[in-house]
């Protein structure tokens, strides 16, 4: 084997040097996810977040409720869950858990449009919906009054370590927003002023996969209600049809 030139001796030690270091620059860049996720201000998170709701075609959601929360006038129906299908504007279709007194009750809950029907709690039939029976998750994607405008009015936002929700990376924001801009979105049913609100957006997408909303403490409520919405099968084809 020939020996190098101490010239290429040193040009050899160069090219080696150089490798090293695009070597080491790579494995930061992957550590780091390319840097992409760093640069992105709380605000863009929002605005992106905003838009992409109010540009669903269609969502699954589940909602859990933590404590007390009264959904009608009278206040003697608590939520307790709900899961169902989303068509904006004004198409839902939901299975719903409420308690009446001391007694659990599952109920089927259709909107569309102006319409909206339940099914009776003791015989399963379905009818119009009770009067002062004012939920309707359909509320959830509306633009004006939905979850795009309460995100818009979020107040002391900070950016939290990115998380993930069911295997994708997400941005986890939390502040706070007046009771006023929730009250359309929960039909009254969230107290306390302001409420804690925090969010993961799908960093891909801008999809909300998660929102946690939880009331202040007060002197009525010694346990403030939390309520959790995860949101899934964005934009997937859904038929939602009136009962018969």
């Amino acid at each position: 084997m020939s020996k190098l030139g101490h010239g290429q001796g040193k040009t050899l030690c160069r090219v080696v040097a150089f490798c090293s270091y695009l070597l080491v620059i790579g494995c930061l860049l992957l550590a780091c996810g390319g840097g992409s996720t760093k640069n992105t201000s709380t605000q863009d998170i929002i605005n992106h977040v905003a838009a992409r709701l109010d540009a669903v075609k269609s969502a699954h959601f589940a909602a859990t409720i933590d404590g007390v929360a009264y959904i009608d006038t009278s206040r003697t129906i608590q939520l307790r869950s709900a899961d169902g299908d989303i068509v904006p504007p004004d198409k839902m279709s939901a299975k719903i858990k409420i308690a009446i007194g001391p007694a659990n009750v599952d109920v089927s809950l259709v909107t569309i449009g102006q319409d909206r029907y339940q099914t009776n709690p003791l015989t399963g039939a379905w009818g119009p919906v009770q009067p002062g029976f004012d939920y309707s998750p359909a509320i959830l994607f509306d633009k004006d009054k939905g979850l795009s405008s309460v995100i818009k009015q979020m107040q002391n936002v900070e950016r939290l370590g990115d998380d993930k929700v069911d295997g994708q990376a997400a941005y986890h924001l939390r502040g706070k927003v007046a009771r006023a801009a929730l009250e359309p979105l929960s039909s009254g049913a969230i107290e306390g002023d302001p409420v804690a609100v925090e969010l993961w957006v799908a960093q891909d997408s801008s999809n909300l996969l998660k929102v946690v909303l939880t009331e202040p403490q007060t002197p009525n409520k010694p346990k403030p209600a939390v309520w959790t919405l995860t949101f899934t099968k964005y934009d997937q084809p859904v038929t939602i049809e009136r009962p018969q």
